[in-house]
């Protein structure tokens, strides 16, 4: 009678962990401990890969012409690069900044003015492109510009929120660094929650990461 009521106060713990959290983190969701998941909203959009073959994780952010982008990158061994990335319209005012900002980065004289200066023509342009694309960007179809960046050996995912993106870099990160925390019948729970205050390991084999967008 007590393991079972255990075992529900555990799966009510882990919905309500489920609801709080943007990105869901099954230990054990993947029956091979050498292979991790993850898998996003949409009945086609999931990637399973080696443990073993990831060389590194990181995020960045950057500003194409049109866009601000925000970036997981997951290298791994071999020729692939998993690419799972959160993008936006720029502002108004956005790509000048960033003009200018780049220029100044550079010694150019005058770089800062460029914000209040109206821009050539050209890279107004890029900008009004950008004030136009509000349409797309809740949504998670991945974005290519051909033939400026052919995006060749690249598995790509895009994803609608960005603290979901931040939160699965993090998730990522403690996995694959094996950072220590408590478990409860082989699952993740807040310290209160142990049943045993002995940390464990994270582990990114086995471990399935679900986006719920």
């Amino acid at each position: 009678m007590t393991s079972a009521r255990n075992a529900l106060i555990l799966c009510l713990l882990t919905a309500l962990a489920s609801q709080l959290h943007a990105v869901s983190v099954t230990t054990r969701g993947v029956k091979n401990p050498k292979v991790y998941g993850i898998e996003f909203s949409g009945d086609t959009r999931a990637y399973y890969g080696s443990e073993e073959g990831v060389q590194s994780i990181s995020n960045q952010e950057y500003v194409t012409a049109t866009f601000r982008v925000t970036e997981i990158n997951i290298v791994t061994q071999g020729t692939a690069l998993l690419r799972i990335y959160h993008s936006r319209p720029l502002r108004a005012g956005e790509l000048q900044q960033a003009l200018g900002e780049s220029m100044n980065a550079a010694g150019v004289p005058g770089g800062s003015s460029i914000i209040q200066r109206p821009l050539p023509p050209q890279v107004q342009a890029m900008a009004d492109r950008a004030s136009g694309a509000a349409e797309v960007a809740t949504s998670t179809a991945v974005m290519k510009e051909y033939p400026i960046a052919t995006h060749a050996h690249t598995i790509e995912y895009r994803i609608g929120s960005l603290d979901e993106l931040l939160d699965l870099h993090d998730e990522l990160k403690k996995h694959w660094l094996k950072e220590p925390t408590y478990f409860a019948s082989g699952q993740i729970v807040a310290e209160d929650e142990a049943v045993s205050q002995e940390m464990k390991p994270r582990s990114l084999g086995g471990t399935l990461f679900q986006v719920q967008e």
